[in-house]
């Protein structure tokens, strides 16, 4: 009797067991259930979400309208490339006293230069004067006032001894340096060649007083050069004026952002930095190509700005920013991707790029065939992180900047 009863109970037992069993793996099954009812839920809300996003960045307009280009793989630094610190031991001069010294003219005892809130001004023997003011305004300096307040960018001594003016706004100006009178000789608000210049450049007179200068580009202003860039626009022309016909010619035309330029030492051609695409250029003043342009430098170790003679027969090219073939480089690789510099202008302020551009001094020197002699380094960008032109007298170099607050001098044959 009492073995039924046991038997009886362990039945009882297991089949109450049994139902536990049941209830635990019913719950088991509904928690897992609950569980990956919850992650499907999480991924397609975040894929509903990538896709909103995609289409608010495909629907946004970007600011810029690029086109594919190529560039070729940027050159080891060896050789006249290897980095050295020559840079580093520059002087900073008026630091303070003046801001964004782009172009630099030496005369004599007297440095002309101009800066960012759109003034002309003379250095004699360490002491600075306001020559003149191009244009007029409020809060000059300002993003906002470039257009009126004016920007002086490059700068040459014209035949007559007077101060020769690309104003990146206002044209082309000849200022007398004794009484500081202006002469506006090209204005932006006229089309030259049949298109409104933006973007006026670099000048510089020829010995039949032609007047040659560059517009970087007809769609974008000095202000939005970054854009340019990242744009590809290639709409930066090389021109002339003679001042004795008024005639306006476009002598070459379809670079990406022409910017600094240089005349021979022999008057047979002229050279123009095409900065999108790290080269310079060259058009023929005279011989059997006469009227082309070819290629005098490729594939440089940056961006290219200004080009200025040194008394060697060779030209100095400063540098905005660098490329090398051991560091990688967003423009070199955005290059053949329209689609990305597009995204990158759409979420990036120009700012900001400014920010990522690597910080690193380089002056390069180039013979009259386009091949590399020399450069000179500040490889820790902090005393010079880029360099706008270079202007040799005597074995020394001042060096200009677009937004440093400072000029900077360094002697060549400093041991």
């Amino acid at each position: 009797m009492d073995e039924v009863v046991r038997r009886r109970r362990g039945a009882g037992e297991d089949s109450s067991a049994t139902v536990d069993n049941f209830k635990e793996e019913k719950r088991d099954a509904e928690l897992v259930a609950r569980s990956s009812q919850g992650w499907s839920t999480y991924f397609i809300a975040l894929a509903v979400t990538g896709v909103l996003l995609a289409c608010i960045l495909a629907l946004l307009p970007s600011p810029i309208e690029p086109v594919a280009y190529s560039l070729p793989s940027p050159p080891p630094w060896t050789g006249p490339l290897e980095p050295n610190n020559i840079l580093t031991q520059a002087e900073r001069v008026f630091e303070n006293q003046l801001k964004g010294p782009e172009s630099i003219v030496r005369d004599g005892e007297d440095i002309y230069t101009g800066t960012a809130d759109g003034r002309i001004i003379s250095i004699y023997k360490g002491k600075i004067t306001p020559l003149a003011r191009l244009g007029k305004g409020k809060k000059c300096g300002s993003f906002d006032a470039e257009p009126t307040c004016g920007r002086p960018l490059g700068m040459r001594l014209g035949h007559d001894g007077d101060l020769l003016v690309a104003d990146a706004y206002l044209g082309i100006f000849s200022i007398n340096v004794v009484t500081g009178d202006v002469h506006h000789i090209l204005s932006s608000q006229t089309p030259l060649a049949g298109q409104l210049p933006k973007f006026f450049n670099d000048v510089e007179q020829g010995p039949d007083e032609t007047i040659y200068f560059t517009d970087s580009s007809t769609r974008w202003d000095r202000r939005h050069n970054r854009y340019c860039i990242l744009e590809a626009d290639m709409s930066g022309r090389l021109l002339s004026y003679d001042p004795n016909t008024m005639h306006i010619n476009e002598l070459a035309g379809g670079f990406a952002f022409a910017n600094g330029l240089a005349i021979s030492s022999d008057k047979s051609h002229i050279l123009v930095a095409e900065t999108t695409k790290a080269r310079i250029m060259r058009y023929h003043l005279t011989g059997p190509q006469k009227g082309e342009t070819d290629v005098f430098a490729d594939n440089l170790p940056g961006w290219p700005d200004n080009i200025r003679r040194s008394g060697r027969g060779t030209y100095w090219v400063g540098m905005a920013s660098i490329r090398r073939a051991d560091q990688f480089s967003l423009l070199d690789f955005a290059a053949p991707y329209p689609l990305l510099r597009s995204l990158i202008a759409k979420l990036v302020s120009q700012e900001t790029m400014m920010s990522l551009i690597p910080k690193h001094g380089l002056l390069v020197e180039l013979n009259k065939d386009g091949q590399i002699v020399r450069t000179l380094h500040d490889p820790t960008g902090k005393q010079i992180p880029a360099v706008s032109e270079a202007e040799e007298k005597d074995g020394v170099l001042y060096l200009g900047s677009y937004y440093l607050p400072y000029l900077s001098r360094v002697y060549l044959n400093k041991k």
